[in-house]
């Protein structure tokens, strides 16, 4: 495909010269339907097209926003001129960026509301705040391992993580549940906890597991971001199984504790 610039090379190696007057020239004698994909059949627009390497959008969108930077001089040299960075790689580069701090954002948002929709389904604040940490966790360490790797957020990882938090947050919510189920009038909260992790515990590493092994068999694609979703996603879920174990337990029982001594001292007032 023939552009302006491609043509200017070829000009000042064959013929030795490039100016206007040998580029309308030459112009003028290709054909109509070459000429017009740089230039417009009004002769109001002309297209100069470059090559990018085939990156990822966040390595692209810095070299699209220094070009459009650098066009400013031009702009103001001609300000009868409009010229615009465009094309699909500049396009998708502005938009995926977008489209990912969006969707970041929504993850972020999506934390609060449903530790909100938890903590309102079993009415209870004990709830609500013990869900919180096991959801953050899988998200949090997931996204320091893309940063040690200098991975940015990508499509396929923004949706990783919001799928696996999903997941990941089933399982607190069966645990919480089997929780609840086993916190009678004068059971420990030590011992309700013990009880929902040995009933529980078995079914949820199982179902990690499985679904894990099945989101790992995508790293053998030869889709970069089907690789990418299904290690993020495996890796995500066994992070969210250890919160559960190790970080929503604990965080449970003090929680509970912390619950029936608040409860003790408002009933000696």
């Amino acid at each position: 495909v023939w552009s302006i610039e491609t043509l200017r090379r070829w000009l000042a190696e064959k013929a030795g010269r490039s100016d206007v007057a040998i580029l309308k020239e030459y112009v003028d004698v290709l054909p109509k339907y070459l000429s017009r994909r740089f230039i417009s059949e009004q002769q109001d627009a002309v297209v100069v097209s470059g090559r990018v390497p085939d990156l990822d959008s966040s390595q692209i969108l810095p070299t699209v926003e220094k070009l459009d930077a650098a066009m400013g001089t031009v702009r103001q040299a001609h300000p009868g001129y409009n010229i615009a960075v465009t094309g699909l790689s500049a396009i998708a580069a502005r938009n995926s960026a977008s489209m990912i701090g969006k969707l970041n954002h929504g993850l972020t948002i999506e934390f609060i509301l449903v530790a909100a929709f938890i903590g309102l389904a079993f009415r209870s604040v004990v709830v609500m705040f013990a869900s919180i940490l096991p959801g953050i966790f899988p998200v949090v360490l997931s996204g320091t391992v893309l940063w040690f790797m200098g991975e940015g957020l990508q499509f396929a990882s923004v949706v990783a993580l919001t799928v696996s938090f999903g997941l990941g947050l089933s399982a607190t919510i069966h645990f919480l549940n089997r929780l609840r189920l086993e916190e009678k009038p004068g059971v420990d909260e030590a011992q309700a906890v013990e009880r929902a992790t040995v009933l529980v515990g078995p079914a949820l590493i199982l179902t990690t597991v499985v679904l894990a092994c099945g989101l790992v068999v995508t790293v053998f694609s030869d889709l970069p971001s089907l690789r990418l979703f299904g290690w993020l996603s495996a890796f995500a879920m066994i992070a969210a199984l250890i919160a559960d174990l190790f970080i929503l337990r604990p965080t449970a029982m003090w929680l509970i504790s912390t619950s029936h001594r608040i409860k003790a001292a408002w009933g000696r007032k």
